[in-house]
């Protein structure tokens, strides 16, 4: 059995093999239970059928009609045990070739919207992203696409191109629904493209979100709270680790989870629990897509209150050496210079190791490199030093003035070279062409490094490591998100956000490091794990 011009295996006209021959399956709509379709679906591992037609949906076919089912279950294993005529007798024609489309071949996601749970509904079909066109479109419709996603309630529905307009096909056109359908397939669905047409009735949704931090006086800390359909949930300390605190601080548009804490709240009553615990890997953009799994412990000690870092971004600006300039932050998407006031060597220590700068020679006056064209963030920063991200550091807002106009903070750091020098025992030199005059070569002895390869950046791209004399790659066979986040600590790159399954920087040339993995993900370097 196989599915044919659909877009992947889940979706398409509906053949069968005998004798060696492919051949379609055809059948009339008077059979309007189409029982045959949750066959088809099952057999092929695609789960339920979502959408049917014996209108040749995927084109007709043109060599032999092998099958003409009638009345099946629905329970049977294969769809030659549902009652036929025999094998090649029929009673239709190619015209009437069916075709089934499963739930494994539809895909939703918003778009456009500045996060995963706003922005213009799209729809895959037969393996094209599409829009959904309605020009009725409501909150109960909206409702289902938030839940579908895990992303909690709607707040929003809107029609006419509210996210603008996409190029591509329609995938789906007069969607009705009553507002408690689990997926949008379990809607009325009145048309089902790919449609070639205008997108002046493309939908979009705003949706409230699953997860949330309240108690405090901003979006990143709180104590977390998740929707359980359109009611709010507080959730037990022991139900979230510090990698579900990592997917709220995204989720939630902040920085690096900072902290996981139980502690007590004054109206936690009044307020119902979540049922479950959260597994994450720390890579999941929802918690609601996190896997789930039985709480440790009856009852709830305390609820969880999570801490993140209101810091998305940190770069140095207006100089022509990536490791000098005008300090900037980003926050909640937008970039800003950081004032001065309270910019010190310590502070300046850790901004230069977290972006792979070595260490702070020098912190020249604010004004420095400029006051940029953004806001001046009034923070202070108050690190020790020994902090990996500046995110961890402790915060205070000055108060009011808070900051003179244009004095922006400026560092000088050390630069990646000379950090990187220092620690190598130098027992030598070779001369390398390398095409340019400013590079030089240089062989140490005793030391082992890492590097990223064949990436866009140096905070992507293939794991290599020098030991023993020569660079050798990783094997992604013992390789894990824990793993990627020390290296990406380790060379002053932030957070670890994807380990890919395949090889998307291309293989390396040299040998295998036998001894990758192990790590915790908490280690300084690839070398303690």
């Amino acid at each position: 059995l196989r599915l044919v011009g659909g877009g992947g295996r889940c979706a398409g006209r509906v053949e069968v093999k005998h004798d060696g021959e492919w051949g379609s399956v055809c059948n009339y709509d008077f059979d309007w239970e189409a029982r045959w379709a949750t066959v088809v679906c099952r057999q092929l591992g695609c789960g339920p059928p979502v959408h049917w037609s014996t209108y040749a949906p995927f084109g007709q076919g043109t060599g032999r009609i092998w099958l003409q089912p009638f009345f099946c279950q629905g329970n049977e294993e294969v769809l030659q045990a549902c009652p036929h005529f025999g094998w090649g007798r029929h009673f239709c024609g190619h015209e009437l070739d069916v075709g089934v489309t499963c739930k494994e071949a539809v895909e939703l996601r918003l778009v456009a919207g500045g996060g995963p749970c706003a922005g213009r509904v799209e729809v895959k079909l037969r393996g094209r992203w599409g829009t959904v066109a309605d020009d009725f479109w409501h909150m109960e419709d909206a409702e289902v696409v938030c839940q579908q996603l895990g992303c909690g309630s709607a707040t929003g529905a809107y029609a006419a191109a509210r996210f603008g307009k996409a190029d591509g096909p329609v995938s789906l056109a007069m969607v009705e629904c009553s507002g408690d359908e689990a997926t949008l397939w379990d809607c009325q669905i009145r048309g089902w493209g790919p449609y070639a047409g205008i997108h002046v009735f493309d939908v979009a949704v705003v949706c409230q979100g699953f997860a949330r931090l309240v108690g405090s006086d901003g979006d990143c800390a709180g104590w977390l709270e998740v929707r359980r359909g359109k009611v709010w949930t507080s959730v037990c300390e022991d139900q979230v680790d510090i990698k579900a605190a990592q997917v709220v601080c995204r989720e939630l548009g902040c920085g690096e989870a900072l902290a996981v804490t139980g502690t007590a709240r004054p109206e936690v009553g009044s307020v119902p629990f979540w049922e479950e615990g959260f597994e994450c890997t720390g890579t999941e953009r929802l918690l609601a897509t996190c896997a789930r799994r039985q709480p440790r412990s009856q009852g709830c000690a305390s609820p969880a209150s999570i801490v993140c870092s209101p810091y998305t971004g940190f770069r140095l600006a207006n100089n022509s050496s990536s490791c000098s300039g005008r300090v900037e932050v980003e926050v909640k998407g937008t970039w800003g210079s950081l004032c001065a006031t309270s910019w010190d060597l310590p502070d300046a220590h850790v901004l230069c190791h977290h972006l792979g700068c070595g260490s702070a020679i020098a912190v020249p006056p604010g004004g420095s490199f400029g006051g940029g064209h953004g806001p001046l963030w009034p923070d202070a920063f108050g690190c020790s030093g020994s902090e990996r991200h500046p995110g961890e550091c402790p915060v205070a807002v000055l108060g009011e003035p808070s900051c003179p106009p244009g004095h922006a903070a400026a560092v000088n750091c050390s630069g990646p070279t000379e950090e990187t020098l220092a620690q190598c025992n130098v027992s030598g030199t070779v001369t390398v062409p390398t095409g340019s005059p400013e590079e030089v070569a240089i062989v140490c002895s005793g030391d082992r490094r890492v590097r990223l390869a064949d990436g866009p950046g140096r905070c992507a791209g293939r794991v290599e490591v020098y030991d023993s004399g020569t660079w050798a790659t990783v094997c992604r066979d013992t390789w894990d998100t824990p793993d990627a986040t020390v290296v990406c600590r380790q060379l002053g790159c932030g957070a670890a956000l994807e380990v890919p399954s395949s090889a998307p920087f291309g293989p390396g040339t040299g040998q295998l490091w036998p001894d990758a993995g192990g790590c915790a993900g908490t280690e300084e370097s690839l070398w303690e794990c």
